[in-house]
């Protein structure tokens, strides 16, 4: 087959494969979101799945809550790859003003008024209609579609939107009445896909029972037929132009209060309240905004904050501005009011916090008052209630922050250590400060707490360790110089050892031939045999050539020291067999054999074998008194052995080494060599040394001790020495 070919049909192939996964993977990711969100509900009493982008929103009983009058308070969730779905929800207004509903295919969410990329469907009080339309940092609306009986606070309304392609449909339902009302609106070039959302104008609210579900074509046409008419978003339309559908009810304007009439209450300041008498009642009327809505109604002015303790349930939400009557009863920093009556002025913005210190806060100047105060955080704890409660410390002020809001549960509460800025109400009442610290803080939401530093590195944990790590390096390297200067002394102590084994196995040998020589000759000498002075004079030329051969092995061991690997090298077992015949003369029969294939051997090896040869064939002619000595060099693939055998006297085994063998045992060990020594009396003695050619790594580096074992050749008892 033709080579190019071959090479196009390889790279056609790759590619469909690659386009088969790229496909896969779309179709996997679409059908995953989408059955990821089919089953989505509100379970748990944490928002810790949800972003806010504004409003004081919480979740209870898996209601959740916006309790803010904010403008444009957004809550989103989900997806950007979701794209055709159906979004269910059931929503309730808590006031008769502004609108709230569902966002579809949100995208690029920030804070503030139409700050998102996506579609709105929602229930409007101000003129009645469901309203939708596209939001894209501006506002265009569809047209409105008045609600069969209106739209009413307090009421609970189940709002299905179906996005389809560019299509967008929707179903208002009144579950109280069962009346409905329809939209459906389109644009050309539209936004695909995105997350979904809560969101709420002017006004607080509720949302339940929430479900996402694919959706088809289907579904779009059953709610199109049903709408009044498909429309398209208008521009310009702007959800800031809200103001203009604003129509008051009269029940809003202040005229009665229950209980009392309002003429015969005293409207004052929050501060002034202090100043009324504690042993009488006192009716009263103030002004303010609220702050807090639970697990209490607290408002404030421009003065001060009191806490209202009403009878009724209130549908206030944080930022209205609100009349109350009632009877004031004057604490020690701030008033409590007893209400008659609370009513709703008008619809406003949460007031900004006051920034204050917490010395300032423990003074009780700002208690039951909206303020921001700053701290570290030292620890984290979770009530019997369920919800968290923080310390944070100013310095070296103690504070605690407690979340005061139904269901709330921080979920990711801050590290320990963490510099943090809390929104919150400023509280002296034991049932939250719990009599250990001054004040504590009711936080409204989680998006109260800031962190604007994290923990520290240099705590005294870190610093304990630091000084652990510090400690620990300074014995190591204390360790480490105590045992360098004990290699280092161990050095010298084997370099003396090996200097005089080196003298004892070249000089001492030597004149040992040489007082063997001598003796033969003084032996003749005392016999009177003096009748070959041939002899004689041979016997002394070989103790000349023992004195020249001695000086020459020191020479020899003392160019050695250096195991210089220029020096010149010798056969091995010639040596040993010059040795043999050097020192015993013609009295000893010294036989050397080779077995297996000569190789190059290291020359540590060769030095060592060579010293504990003649050593071993030293001992044996000095002690021994031998006719024969055998000498055999075996040398295998990865081993070489060399083993001395002698037919002289033997020994028994004993526990006194002398010197000699201490000496071959040392060199056996220096080359990490397994060293054997056989002997009995009567049946000579057997010197065996086996050595690695080549050691491993990890051998050469841990090393092994060479084993000296001393037995009988007759099978008597063993024993072995290292």
């Amino acid at each position: 087959m033709n080579p190019p070919i071959t090479r196009m049909r390889y790279l056609l192939a790759a590619a469909l494969t690659a386009l088969s996964v790229f496909v896969f993977w779309v179709g996997w990711r679409r059908s995953f979101f989408l059955h990821g969100a089919r089953r989505f509900s509100i379970q748990s009493a944490s928002l810790t799945e949800w972003k806010s982008y504004g409003g004081s929103w919480s979740v209870h009983n898996g209601v959740i809550h916006n309790d803010s009058d904010e403008r444009g308070a957004k809550l989103v969730t989900g997806d950007s790859a979701w794209t055709d779905y159906t979004f269910r929800a059931e929503i309730r207004l808590d006031g008769d003003h502004g609108d709230m509903g569902v966002i579809i295919r949100s995208n690029d969410e920030e804070e503030g008024v139409d700050a998102y990329n996506g579609y709105y469907v929602g229930l409007r009080t101000t003129d009645g209609t469901l309203v939708g339309g596209r939001s894209n940092y501006g506002w265009m609306e569809s047209h409105p579609i008045p609600v069969t009986g209106g739209v009413h606070s307090s009421e609970w309304y189940r709002l299905t939107v179906t996005a389809m392609g560019c299509d967008i449909a929707a179903e208002s339902e009144n579950l109280t009445s069962r009346q409905k009302t329809w939209i459906a609106f389109s644009e050309t070039h539209c936004v695909h896909s995105g997350r979904i959302g809560l969101r709420s104008l002017a006004t607080g609210g509720m949302w339940r029972n929430l479900h996402v579900d694919p959706t088809t074509q289907a579904d779009l046409i059953t709610l199109e037929k049903q709408a009044a008419r498909v429309g398209y978003p208008e521009f310009p339309k702007r959800e800031a132009d809200y103001n203009r559908f604003f129509r008051f009810s009269p029940a809003y304007v202040p005229s009665r209060a229950r209980g009392f009439a309002v003429s015969e209450a005293t409207q004052v300041r929050v501060n002034d309240l202090l100043e009324l008498p504690r042993t009488q009642q006192n009716p009263v009327v103030i002004r303010g905004v609220v702050t807090l809505t639970s697990p209490g109604l607290y408002v404030q002015d421009a003065t001060g904050g009191v806490l209202v303790e009403a009878n009724a349930e209130s549908r206030l939400n944080v930022g209205d501005a609100v009349e109350v009557a009632g009877q004031a009863h004057p604490e020690l920093y701030s008033t409590v009011i007893t209400a008659s009556s609370v009513r709703q002025l008008w619809p406003g913005i949460p007031v900004p916090p006051i920034s204050v210190t917490a010395q300032q806060a423990a003074l009780g100047t700002y208690d039951r008052r909206f303020v921001e105060v700053d701290g570290r955080l030292t620890w984290v704890d979770r009530g019997s209630d369920g919800r968290e409660v923080m310390e944070l410390q100013d310095q070296g002020q103690p504070f605690r922050v407690v979340y005061a809001g139904p269901g709330i549960s921080s979920g990711h509460a801050p590290r320990v250590g963490s510099y943090l800025r809390v929104h919150g109400i400023c509280v002296l009442d034991e049932k939250y400060t719990r009599r250990t610290t001054p004040f504590a803080l009711l936080l409204r939401s989680e998006d109260d707490t800031y962190v604007l530093a994290g923990p520290p590195w240099w705590t005294a944990f870190h610093i304990a360790l630091l000084f652990a790590g510090a400690l620990v390096l300074a014995l190591g390297g204390q360790v480490a110089y105590f045992r360098i200067q004990r290699w280092k002394t161990l050095l010298v102590t084997e370099e003396r050892e090996r200097l005089a084994h080196e003298i004892h196995d070249t000089m001492a040998q030597s004149f040992a031939g040489v007082g063997y020589q001598l003796q033969g000759i003084r032996n003749s000498i005392g016999r009177g045999d003096c009748r070959d002075w041939q002899q004689i004079g041979d016997q002394l030329n070989v103790a000349v050539q023992l004195v020249r051969r001695c000086h020459e092995e020191a020479s020899r061991t003392v160019a050695m020291l250096g195991f210089s690997q220029s020096e010149e090298k010798q056969d091995l077992l010639r040596q040993l067999e010059e040795t043999a015949v050097r020192i015993a003369g013609g009295n000893v029969l010294a036989i050397a054999r080779l077995e297996g294939t000569p190789s190059r051997m290291d020359l540590r090896v060769t030095n060592a074998l060579l010293h504990i040869g003649q050593e071993a064939i030293a001992n044996s002619l000095r002690h021994g008194n031998p006719q024969t000595v055998r000498i055999t060099l075996a040398i295998q693939e990865k081993a070489v052995q060399l083993t001395i055998v002698d037919d002289g006297r033997g020994f028994e085994s004993t526990d006194t080494l002398g010197f000699g063998i201490l000496g071959m045992q040392k060199r056996a060990r220096d080359i990490h060599a397994e060293l054997t020594l056989e002997s009995a009396p009567g049946r000579g003695t057997t010197v065996r040394v086996i050595a690695a050619l080549r050691a491993s790594g990890l051998r050469h580096w841990l090393g092994r001790d060479a084993k000296l074992a001393l037995w009988p050749t007759n099978g008597g008892n063993r024993k072995s020495l290292v």
